[in-house]
């Protein structure tokens, strides 16, 4: 009865550990045009994370991040507001500059039955470390 239970265990934390992240390219920099502004989402992989992949819009782009993805676009300047689909009330508005660029951190936390996004504006030290470990996800054809 304990091996049987132990088996049923050990083979459930492999298959939690065998979808550890976003699958696609690793992170790369992109060249920041000197006329516009270079914005990176990304959503860090965490141990026993949350599923869920809200839709998320910047601007005019959206994304379903999967946790340990990013996804990067270039925007012209101006406001820029970021929001969830499923989490109308969470918003992160930022100003975005010509030749600078910005990353916005996404944390998906479980509520209930459903789940909570969280934007933050990072600096790019922070983001860097954080960032590197994440995947390229939707890219367009």
């Amino acid at each position: 009865m304990i091996r049987t239970l132990t088996r049923i265990l050990a083979g459930a934390v492999c298959m939690m550990l065998a979808g550890c992240g976003a699958q696609g390219e690793a992170y790369q920099p992109m060249a920041i045009p000197a006329s516009r502004s270079v914005i990176y989402i990304y959503r860090p992989y965490k141990f026993l994370s949350l599923e869920a992949t809200p839709m998320v819009t910047c601007r005019h782009e959206s994304i379903e991040l999967e946790p340990g993805g990013y996804y990067a676009f270039v925007e012209d300047s101006g406001p820029v507001t970021c929001a969830a689909a499923t989490d109308t009330k969470t918003e992160l508005k930022f100003d975005a500059r010509a030749g600078e660029q910005y990353f916005i951190k996404e944390d998906v936390d479980p509520v209930g039955l459903g789940s909570h996004v969280r934007f933050s504006l990072m600096n790019a030290a922070a983001a860097g470390e954080e960032i590197k470990e994440c995947n390229r996800q939707g890219i367009k054809q």
